[in-house]
């Protein structure tokens, strides 16, 4: 009998919170607030991923010199993210983000399009296989 293996597809969170590049870092903060999250994709004008804001990042403005200047995304976005696929091992993203040093992917259909279609966490992994 084989084992039934359990794919990125399975436990990732369809409902992708996307933030706009330009969007202010204030609103940022208050969608990490609202939604409960400790992260979002950063997308182009054409909704295609170009990085990932974590909590930390956001943590790292609060260390620099204050100007008449908001933030916003593009500045402190980690500017790139990693892509999997729907049909990936969960297992395989795991290592995936233990090799990158990293906490959550970004799932795309493919490595060329580019327009998320579900996030998973290092916690939703933890999950899945607790």
């Amino acid at each position: 009998m084989s084992e039934e293996v359990l794919l990125v597809n399975d436990i990732m969170a369809k409902d992708v919170i996307t933030v706009n590049a330009n969007r202010p870092v204030s609103e940022v903060i208050k969608i990490l607030v609202e939604k409960d999250i400790s992260g979002v994709v950063v997308a182009d004008y054409v909704g295609d991923v170009v990085g990932m804001i974590s909590a930390i990042d956001v943590f790292k403005v609060f260390n620099e010199e204050k100007n008449d200047k908001e933030f916003i995304a593009e500045d402190i976005m980690t500017p790139y993210a990693i892509n999997i696929q729907p049909e990936m091992p969960a297992e395989d993203a795991a290592r995936t983000m233990l090799e990158n040093g990293v906490h959550r992917l970004v799932v795309t259909m493919s490595p060329s399009k580019r327009k998320p279609i579900g996030i998973i966490s290092s916690t939703d992994i933890l999950r899945a296989f607790g």
